[in-house]
């Protein structure tokens, strides 16, 4: 195991996206619906614990870019060496999640479905390499199918009868 500390530049750039992520789920949260028309209470909105979560992630991020600034950060700047093959889970979770929001979610598939096929293609792809070490490919493909479709119908319960939140 590497036991190697990131650089204080490394931590800066990471904290710095990490803010990014936090004000755009803190604006994401306050456009949701308030469900005013229901007379819910401002502790009933569904943008209250995703905003309470961004707003969480934004304090940590501070934290971490005010130590990357303490540790000279600025003084030491050099990009840090990164090798995508050795994220490439990292890699491989952007892209999906990037191709779930822009090509699946709007298109014309139900929410559900969109989700199923997401959470399919994730198991599915995270598990490949054992399940192919395995010869146990067919048997990955029908635990992932099955993982998606019980999600996404999950989802879509939890959300649209439990939380009162209107998929897209």
């Amino acid at each position: 195991m590497d036991d190697e500390k990131p650089s204080p530049f490394a931590d800066l750039l990471a904290g710095s996206v990490w803010l990014a992520v936090a004000a755009g789920i803190i604006v994401a949260a306050w456009k949701m619906d308030r469900l005013e028309r229901l007379s819910a209470t401002i502790y009933t909105a569904p943008g209250l614990v995703p905003g309470m979560l961004g707003a969480a992630i934004g304090l940590m991020s501070l934290v971490l870019v005010g130590r990357s600034l303490h540790a000279g950060a600025i003084t030491s700047a050099r990009m840090p060496r990164v090798i995508l093959l050795d994220h490439w889970r990292l890699v491989v979770s952007l892209s999906f999640g990037l191709l779930f929001a822009i090509v699946l979610i709007g298109r014309g598939l139900p929410f559900w479905l969109a989700a199923a096929i997401y959470t399919a293609a994730m198991v599915f792809v995270f598990q490949f390499p054992e399940r192919r070490r395995g010869g146990q490919l067919v048997r990955g493909a029908t635990i992932a199918v099955t993982y998606g479709v019980l999600s996404g119908l999950a989802i879509h319960y939890l959300f649209l009868d439990v939380f009162l939140v209107r998929l897209p």
